[in-house]
């Protein structure tokens, strides 16, 4: 700060006076921008940021020009760029973002702007989408005063785009494996190769859209792959092609041929597999950090289009093409509803565990809890260790008692998934005794709540709230070591349980698989629901009311 201060004065001839009055609008630059290379920010919000400021706090506030100065005295080598389409460029501050912790984080963006993708520049952007769609060409992008949160996500990207993970590599697509298969109808190798290339590009750009959190581009992208002839309903523009994409086409009565031989739509299963967890990866890299309700909200909306989406599109496809793609899609869909309403309890939670008062009085009511009692009930059902059970009423009474923050509650959790299931690592029965443990642990955790319910507990709401928040986290870890110890990503572990007949044997052992089918045969409003899909309580609903 003094370094900008003498900086200043030197070569713009600030006097002493001057310099003490522009001290707090250095200050307040340094409290909410930092540096980061491969992003950059629009000129005209930062500075409408500063206006704000000296408004809120009664300040002089220098121009535009001046304001520039500033900025380069405290970030050194700040560099000056145009981005945006033609005839709707801004420029931009380049290698400078929001702090995470900055209150700006919570302001509204400007509405009437379409941020550009803040990307790193070793980066190829592969794809633009059409700045005029959707009939906005004659209308202008302010005629409706009514935006969506996808539109106003978009609006607000620039904003967005530090909370997702906008450097996420995609991982390369493995080869179809044909095995003995003779292909027949008039295809060829020549035309497999092209859908390898096509469908790796179409996922490419999928990856892109998202990226740039353009999310209503997605259903003109799967028109535009899976029905490339079906006009728009809506009268609106196509989507543009990328140039590349006319080295090589492929007819639509050759892609629904070639999608009806099995080894060519395992392989595109798997292909989606890597596809949808990258998109979650990307857009929630962390379950437990803070995220802004707008964009959540769009990503929820978003993951309920998915399914419709894809199926419209495909609506001329063999049903048993489209029930694979869309069992895939769901469990996309499913994840993302789970992680964003566990990164809802999260917020929510913190504010719980940190207050001391709140936790104190939890601490009371817990200690008055018969453990024994529920250990005694609960070993019958699911035949645990009594040291082990023990051990974690013992630790989580520490944990609460130290007034852990959420971070060091959720090394705690996975430290006891650790501990339960290291006996069960490199072993075929790892995936069983990991869903055996969630059931457990549910099965523990709600017999605790039953007890703070009969004695009327002051915390039990605190309770409710911090119990729905680790079962979810729970699942979540459970979830992520299941994928790791068979080698598949999280979305096909749960994609896994959309066709029982199509499940891995290293996912189910023969005793599961008679079981489910008792089930299915017992739930007849199951049959073709994929198990991901069936009734969980959605934890984000009953926050107002804790």
């Amino acid at each position: 700060l003094e370094m900008a201060i003498e900086n200043l004065q030197k070569n713009e001839g600030i006097t002493s006076h001057k310099s003490s009055l522009l001290n707090s609008h250095l200050q307040w630059l340094l409290d909410n921008y930092e540096t980061a290379e491969g992003v950059s920010l629009p000129r005209s919000s930062l500075y409408n940021h500063y206006l704000r400021h000296c408004q809120e706090h009664k300040l002089d506030p220098v121009n535009a020009a001046s304001f520039g100065k500033l900025i380069r005295s405290v970030f050194m080598g700040l560099r000056t760029r145009r981005l945006g389409t033609r005839g709707n460029s801004k420029y931009h501050y380049y290698g400078i973002r929001l702090k995470p912790e900055s209150p700006l984080n919570r302001l509204q963006e400007d509405t009437q702007y379409m941020a550009m993708r803040q990307q790193p520049i070793h980066q190829k952007q592969r794809y633009r989408p059409a700045q005029k769609m959707d009939g906005m060409a004659e209308s202008g992008s302010n005629s409706n005063p009514h935006t969506t949160p996808e539109q106003s996500v978009a609006a607000q990207s620039q904003h967005h785009q530090q909370f997702i993970d906008v450097t996420h590599v995609f991982p390369e697509f493995p080869a179809p494996d044909l095995g003995n298969v003779l292909l027949q109808e008039g295809v060829t190798m020549n035309d497999v190769k092209t859908l390898q290339l096509l469908y790796r590009r179409h996922c490419e750009v999928t990856l892109d859209v998202v990226m740039n959190l353009q999310f209503h581009y997605i259903e003109k992208l799967w028109q535009s792959f899976w029905s490339p002839k079906t006009p728009s309903s809506d009268g609106s523009a196509a989507l543009p092609s990328s140039e590349e994409e006319h080295e090589g086409t492929l007819p639509k009565d050759k892609l629904i041929t070639l999608c009806k031989y099995e080894p060519i739509l395992k392989w595109m299963r798997s292909c989606d597999h890597i596809l949808y967890q990258a998109l979650v990866e990307i857009l929630i890299p962390d379950v437990l950090r803070p995220v802004p309700s707008t964009l959540t909200q769009a990503i929820r909306n978003f993951a309920k289009s998915l399914e419709g989406w894809l199926m419209n599109a495909m609506s001329e496809f063999p049903p048993q093409v489209v029930q694979t793609k869309v069992g895939v899609v769901s469990a996309f869909a499913q994840t993302l509803r789970r992680y964003t309403s566990l990164n809802h309890l999260a917020q929510a939670a913190r504010a719980v565990l940190q207050n001391t008062s709140q936790i104190n009085q939890m601490l009371s009511d817990l200690n008055r809890v018969d453990f024994a009692n529920v250990q005694e009930q609960a070993s019958w059902v699911c035949q645990c260790e009594e040291g082990m059970v023990q051990k974690l009423e013992q630790d989580f009474k520490l944990t609460l008692q130290q007034q852990s923050s959420l971070d060091q509650w959720a090394s705690w959790l996975d430290n006891v998934v650790t501990q339960v299931l290291k006996h069960h690592e490199g072993s075929p029965s790892f995936p069983k005794a990991a869903r055996q443990f969630l059931l457990k642990w549910s099965f523990y955790s709600s017999m605790v709540i039953r007890d703070l319910t009969l004695r009327s507990a002051a915390s039990f709401g605190s309770f409710h709230l911090i119990r729905l928040l680790y079962d979810e986290y729970m699942f979540y870890l459970v979830e992520h070591r299941v994928a790791q110890a068979t080698g598949e990503t999280p979305i096909a572990v749960m994609g896994e349980f959309g066709d029982l007949s199509s499940l891995s044997p290293t996912l189910l052992d023969k005793d599961d698989i008679s079981d489910m089918g008792s089930e299915v045969d017992t739930d007849s409003r199951s049959v073709g629901e994929p198990l991901v899909k069936r009734e969980r309580s959605d934890p984000g609903h009953s926050l107002q009311e804790i």
